[in-house]
């Protein structure tokens, strides 16, 4: 049984909203990941701003986000089996905050771009396998794409995937990086919390 469940934002918990075109094209990133580019700005005022502006739309969608499904009934079970679980997102903390806020989620931990660098690096993962004593083969880290089972992985953690709508097209690009493989926050629930082998999903 999995004592750490570190849970990815955008495209997991809640539903993808992050108009990233719009972004692009504030930025005038054309290629490339966003946040990557952000942080290659050699200019530190130009970073800076940079982020900001990129906050501005993260805080925007999160103030709109919508739960995925099955996430708060999910989050609740993590809670009353006593499972160390948070979240682990490339987004600012303040957006997480509003988002937990928001649906009266609560978390045993919130990792951000402002406190370690972020995934597919598995900074953040292994930051919280070090404060809660926990070994990689206790740990799941659960997302939506690459950068989070990229992570998970280097940190020597268990990895599931969340398929959905708009990455169900990565699926076998992802796959191989994915111990296990979900097409929703309920068969995640009936995994964790039900061993009988008819409930268990995919596993890669």
């Amino acid at each position: 049984m999995f004592r750490l469940i570190a849970l990815d934002l955008d495209g997991t918990l809640v539903e993808l909203n992050i108009p990233f075109e719009s972004i692009r094209k504030r930025l005038n990133i054309k290629e490339g990941f966003i946040l990557e580019r952000i942080l290659e700005e050699k200019d530190e005022k130009r970073r800076a701003e940079m982020l900001r502006i990129l906050e501005d739309f993260e805080l925007e969608s999160a103030r709109n986000a919508k739960l995925a499904f099955y996430a708060a009934e999910l989050l609740s079970f993590l809670r009353k089996s006593g499972i160390i679980h948070g979240i682990v997102t490339r987004n600012s903390k303040k957006s997480a905050e509003i988002i937990a806020k928001k649906f009266d989620l609560k978390f045993d931990f919130i990792v951000s771009r402002e406190d370690a660098k972020p995934k597919p690096s598995e900074e953040p993962i292994r930051m919280i396998m070090r404060r809660f004593n926990v070994r990689g083969e206790e740990t799941l880290v659960v997302g939506d794409f690459l950068f989070d089972l990229l992570a998970g992985k280097k940190a020597g953690a268990k990895t599931a995937l969340i398929i959905h709508d708009k990455n169900a097209g990565m699926l076998e690009k992802f796959k191989p990086y994915a111990d296990y493989v979900f097409h929703s926050l309920k068969e995640l629930a009936e995994f964790l919390g039900d061993r009988d082998d008819t409930e268990r999903p995919s596993e890669v």
